[in-house]
């Protein structure tokens, strides 16, 4: 083979080369995003009307303890009784220890102004274990609820009045 005849074939195995090692490949493109439409909205989060407390009296003694909570919930807000009522109770009275109330309550009305009248039989041992407690109430609509209002009542150990104030 002579020289220019392997110059030619080195040549053309390079082109042969070039030409499939491209053919595979993807080929540049430029690309723009142009949002010439908006759109706007509006939306409203339901908010969960608070009960407002009338009254709270402690009843009882240091020994067998019980709660009247007098409340309403938010006038014209259609809530009724068990729907969209959640009651808590703390026997040490610590606001951040309520836990939910399953038994022992009962819950009368609403009257002709809307008040509900809810009492709490704490018990023998509620009374044993402290001289204070705690009682709130929220509103609930589904999974949502309200603030929770609480008041926290004290039993004296020997004489004197018991007392129920906002906590």
């Amino acid at each position: 083979m002579t020289r220019a005849a392997a110059l030619l074939a080195g040549c053309a195995l390079m082109v042969a080369v070039g030409s499939v090692g491209s053919a595979g490949s993807a080929a540049q493109t430029e690309a723009a995003w142009f949002a010439g439409e908006s759109a706007t909205g509006s939306f409203t989060a339901l908010a969960v009307g608070t009960p407002t407390i009338v009254s709270c009296t402690a009843g009882g003694n240091v020994v067998t303890p019980t709660l009247s909570l007098r409340w309403s919930f938010p006038v014209g807000s259609g809530y009724t009784v068990p729907t969209n009522l959640n009651l808590y109770y703390s026997n040490n009275g610590a606001i951040p220890n309520l836990l939910p109330i399953t038994t022992g309550a009962t819950t009368a009305g609403p009257d002709a102004g809307g008040v509900y009248t809810t009492t709490y039989n704490i018990g023998l041992l509620g009374g044993i274990l402290s001289t204070q407690a705690a009682i709130a109430v929220e509103s609930k609509v589904g999974n949502w609820t309200s603030p929770r209002v609480a008041r926290l009542a004290t039993w004296p150990l020997t004489i004197g009045a018991a007392t129920c104030v906002p906590a």
